[in-house]
């Protein structure tokens, strides 16, 4: 066994609050600031917010006393991007990981899983404005009062507000610790005792904040009403909502009044009064019908022929207020272009529906996973697919801290047969409407319905599907879930020390433990995938939890043209390529295990 004091050397851990500011000064072109009191950089500070221009930053930070991290002080670019010392008022830490909700079927969880959180708690102290204000000199009596209380009343809400929990070990750089990121949620306090309390939360907490479309209100303008068949329809609304685009169907657009689906190509007119054109009644499966005047008519939001884990980053990158950059392209992009190319959608969202919902279902639907890592402060994405590397061996005797090894079994998980409805008929009516889909699959797993083999119970999971269009895409899911879920999913808990630090969510570890035997009772390797880590002793301890992992052998993918004949290639192309096992013996040149279909 590995001792988790092996690395022995004190820990330190640092807070970061990020705060905006305006880069703008006081007075000076082009803010046309004047009277008092000057501002502090923020917006609800800021006398002129027509010009209010929050580029820059300060970075507070705050340490344990017994830390003593002594100058952090540091300026950036210029002087409007700053980094304070630690003061010394930190008092606790207390981190959620995120945790992945595998085909998002654990019920009671968001469709991502659990979602990342911290919990800070900190001491207020008396300040008096040394750090990070221009115009002290300006000010006259500096008042030495709470640094909490007057934060707040600069700050009464938190945009772009980030956080960040440095963890690292004394006499190490600040840049060179682990480092988690968090959006700033909540400040609560100073309370009489001067306590003060900060929540931060993981970026995808804000997909079930926004709605997709996001809600309009295009009110037919025509006197009297229009028929169910006239194609000149004026509107009264905002130009923003006509020209927003929601998917990918460029200048066609569509608008819902009741249970109809209109297109339009254009518009003429000056807001708030347009008069649409290249309008087609009764459109995406609908029925034309007669509208009132003043009918208010929703945008709708269309995906035409796309891939959908493109849906899924173009829903994050341009329907919610997650930051930009936080969502990790260019992995997406290798990832979605080698794993997920085949699966693509014709979906019609007809209301608007909350992204973290539409999220949820691309996730299941298109056999992807993604989650906030909150070490490297990016969004990464996982198809549902075999390691590409060889999986991580975890042992007993090398990696596993005694008595940290938990196992459990879920059977509320377990599936025995699964049901696809799919290719709606009409985008307006219910989505659990089983007449409203043309087609439905039903894939069993009969062995698993047997008496002798389970009790005879029948485990179904209905699923009712806006994004899924095709056969392939239907009996896809149908049997990644079942290869997952027919047996009762397992879970595993664990602990490591800090030499396995690098194991991430996602990770596939080849796990041999006496608590995992065969029918002889002998010790055998199982595969697990980490869908959650968290670090209980800083900078000494990471703890994990696995989940039963279904994909073995070697899983054969599409190559390139000119890739090379098995018996020239390296070890790696062998890991992630395809060639034709011999007819007569099943194995490769080499005696190696043919490849699988994946």
């Amino acid at each position: 066994m590995t001792d988790a004091t092996t690395y022995g050397r004190e820990t330190i851990q640092i807070v970061e609050i990020e705060q905006p500011r305006c880069v703008n000064r006081f007075g000076s072109s082009p803010c046309t600031a004047s009277g008092t009191p000057k501002c502090y950089q923020t917006y609800w500070t800021c006398l002129d917010r027509d010009n209010y221009n929050p580029a820059g930053f300060i970075r507070w930070r705050f340490s344990r006393p017994a830390d003593n991290t002594g100058w952090l002080y540091e300026t950036f670019d210029n002087d409007d991007e700053i980094g304070t010392n630690a003061f010394a008022t930190l008092g606790s830490v207390s981190e959620n990981s995120s945790k992945l909700n595998l085909g998002s079927t654990r019920k009671g969880e968001s469709p991502f899983g659990l979602l990342a959180s911290v919990s800070i708690t900190l001491s207020d102290f008396a300040f008096d404005d040394s750090v990070g204000d221009f115009y002290t000199p300006d000010r006259g009596t500096i008042s030495n009062s709470s640094f909490w209380a007057k934060w707040a009343a600069r700050n009464p809400f938190y945009p772009n507000m980030r956080i960040r929990v440095y963890e690292g070990y004394k006499g190490q750089a600040l840049a060179d610790m682990q480092v988690r990121l968090y959006l700033l949620e909540t400040v609560d306090g100073p309370d009489g005792r001067g306590n003060v309390t900060i929540k931060g939360v993981d970026p995808l907490r804000l997909t079930n904040k926004a709605l997709f479309p996001r809600p309009t209100n295009i009110k037919i303008g025509n006197l009297a009403g229009i028929s169910s068949f006239q194609t000149t329809i004026d509107v009264v609304c905002l130009e923003a909502d006509l020209s927003d685009n929601f998917g990918n169907t460029g200048s066609l657009r569509y608008v819902r009044y009741g249970s109809e689906i209109i297109s339009y190509t254009g518009w003429t007119g000056t807001s708030p009064e347009f008069a649409l054109t290249g309008v087609v009644r009764g459109t995406l499966g609908t029925t034309a019908s007669s509208q009132n005047l003043d009918e208010g008519g929703q945008r709708v939001g269309r995906y035409q022929n796309v891939r959908q884990w493109e849906v899924a980053a173009d829903l994050m990158d341009n329907h919610t207020p997650i930051p930009a950059g936080f969502r990790d392209t260019a992995q997406w992009t290798v990832e979605g272009e080698k794993y997920l190319n085949t699966l693509r959608s014709r979906t019609t969202v007809a209301e608007p529906v909350e992204v973290e919902e539409l999220l949820g279902e691309l996730s299941r639907d298109g056999l992807f996973n993604f989650w906030w890592d909150e070490r490297t402060q990016k969004i990464p994405l996982l198809a549902v697919r075999p390691p590409n590397e060889t999986p991580l061996a975890i042992t007993d005797d090398l990696n596993i801290i005694m008595d940290t090894y938990g196992k459990k079994r879920e059977p509320d998980d377990r599936m025995s047969r699964v049901t696809v409805f799919y290719d709606q008929r009409d985008p307006t009516q219910g989505l659990e409407d089983f007449v409203n889909y043309r087609n439905r699959t039903i894939r069993i797993e009969g062995e698993y319905e047997l008496d002798d083999a389970t009790g005879g119970e029948v485990r179904d999971n209905t699923i009712y599907s806006r994004w899924i269009s095709s056969d392939t895409n239907a009996l896809l899911l149908g049997a990644s879930l079942l290869l997952r879920f027919k047996e009762v999913p397992e879970y595993l808990s664990m602990s490591f020390d800090a030499k396995d630090r690098a194991i991430s969510i996602g990770y596939v570890l080849d796990v041999t433990t006496r608590n995992i035997v065969d029918t002889e009772g002998n010790a055998i390797t199982t595969r697990w995938q980490v869908i959650a880590v968290s670090e209980p002793v800083s900078g000494h301890r990471i703890s994990v939890q696995l989940q039963s992992y279904q994909f073995r052998g070697i899983f054969c993918i599409i190559m390139a043209n000119d890739a090379p004949d098995y018996v020239d290639a390296t070890d790696a192309e062998k890991l992630d390529g395809c060639w034709l096992a011999d007819e007569a013996t099943d194995l490769m040149p080499d005696g190696a295990n043919p490849y699988l279909l994946q």
